[in-house]
Formats: structure tokens, C-alpha cells, sequence
């Protein structure tokens, strides 16, 4: 299973330079492929924030069909700055 990043997706959906490889990960990968539901927003604020609207509305609704959508549970958050720490990740990494 792999945990995509925000980036992996925008770099497609934005048509930056490792778009293709991006692809070609995703494509290889379909079946073991997880996205966090604050990825999943954050690529919604971004793609809004560029007016893309209806990229949004498609990436919605190709991604929630093939790729499963992993929820941090509430109880979790508590933890979230001492992992942070440990690992010294940020937020949304952690």
C-alpha cells in the first residue's frame, strides 16, 4: 500500500514537469494506493484557489472511486505533536 502525497497528484492535475511520472506510478500502482482525506482537501483548496473548479469536481469523483480515502480517528490528533517531534515531521506529514 502506498500513502500518496498532495503533490503527487497536483503535479498531474497542474500539468507540472513530473507529471508523467506521476502518472505512470498511479497507473502502475491502482489497487494499493491511499490518499488522506487532508490531502484530499488540500488539493481541493488549491485547484479552488486557481479557479479549476470542475478539475476538482472530476478529480473527486475519479479518485473516490479507485482510491480508498484514509480518515485520521479524532482520538489520534492528540498525538499528532509528539510523533511530530519524534520524527520530526510536519503536520500533514505526520
Amino acid at each position: 500500500m502506498y500513502l500518496l502525497d498532495t503533490n503527487i497528484f497536483l503535479e498531474i492535475l497542474l500539468g507540472q514537469n513530473r507529471s508523467k511520472e506521476c502518472e505512470l506510478f498511479i497507473n502502475d500502482n491502482r489497487g494499493n494506493l491511499v490518499i488522506s482525506d487532508f490531502s484530499l482537501h488540500s488539493i481541493g483548496v488549491i485547484l479552488l484557489r486557481n479557479n479549476k473548479h470542475d478539475t476538482f469536481s472530476s478529480f473527486a469523483s475519479e479518485i473516490l472511486e479507485k482510491i480508498m480515502v484514509f480518515s485520521l480517528p479524532v482520538s489520534m490528533y492528540t498525538t499528532l505533536p509528539e510523533y511530530s517531534k519524534k520524527t520530526g515531521l510536519d503536520f500533514d506529514d505526520a
